[in-house]
């Protein structure tokens, strides 16, 4: 009888580990991009140094995709301050080791 509350009580944590659970993403699984440089091109503002003070602390750095839209988010607000919201469209790839942003006007 008390083999088998022991077996009862090893199988108990089994059980409860093997319900489907989804596993939370760990710092490992996320994927990072060395950034050495990055640009933005097309429809760009007459002040650029805006853009060089955003860009500056993400150079030389391993990004998430997290933080390319933390960086898109910020050229978004500038545009939206200077009266463009919704008058541009705003994409980022990245090329080799260079991160580029796209801004085109929309009709």
């Amino acid at each position: 009888m008390r083999y088998y509350v022991l077996v009862l009580l090893l199988l108990i944590p089994f059980c409860a580990s093997a319900q489907n659970v989804a596993p939370l993403p760990t710092a490992a699984s996320v994927q990072r991009t060395l950034v050495r440089n990055i640009e933005i091109e097309g429809f760009v503002l007459g002040d650029k140094n805006q853009f060089l003070k955003i860009f500056k602390p993400y150079r030389n750095k391993y990004l998430t995709t997290a933080d390319m839209d933390a960086i898109l988010q910020e050229i978004q607000i500038i545009y939206e301050r200077d009266g463009y919201q919704q008058l541009v469209s705003i994409t980022y790839h990245v090329d080799k080791h260079r991160l580029v942003f796209t801004v085109l006007m929309t009709s």
